[in-house]
């Protein structure tokens, strides 16, 4: 095994991984408190798998996803300050709300994939 790596994948990989997986955890857990069952539980429930394969099938490796869905989950709780329903609203605060989580994560991205890849 390397050093500076465990289990043969390098530490900032590894934290990517659990922020992840942490931020994934999050997410379903306020939706299922806000009431969301059936299709949207669904929905995000296969996101890691469809990301993942998403990336492989245009030709990126899933480092790329795992730091895109990292950053996604995590930047859709800043945009809404923990309450997802206010993406649903519909109006104008709706679509400030989808927009400000857009551009977090287009910056957030972005950065994270320039420092750990």
């Amino acid at each position: 095994m390397a050093a500076g790596t465990f289990g043969g994948a390098p530490w900032p990989l590894l934290a990517v991984w659990i922020a992840g997986a942490l931020g994934w955890g999050v997410v379903l857990g306020l939706l299922r408190r806000s009431g969301v069952t059936g299709t949207g539980a669904f929905l995000h429930a296969i996101t890691p798998v469809t990301l993942v394969l998403g990336f492989a099938f245009a030709g990126f490796g899933s480092a790329y996803a795992t730091v895109f869905m990292s950053v996604q989950w995590w930047t859709l709780l800043a945009a809404t300050g923990g309450r997802l329903d206010r993406l649903f609203r519909g109006g104008p605060s709706g679509l400030v709300c989808a927009v400000l989580w857009l551009a977090l994560t287009l910056a957030a991205a972005f950065a994270a994939t320039r420092a750990l890849l």
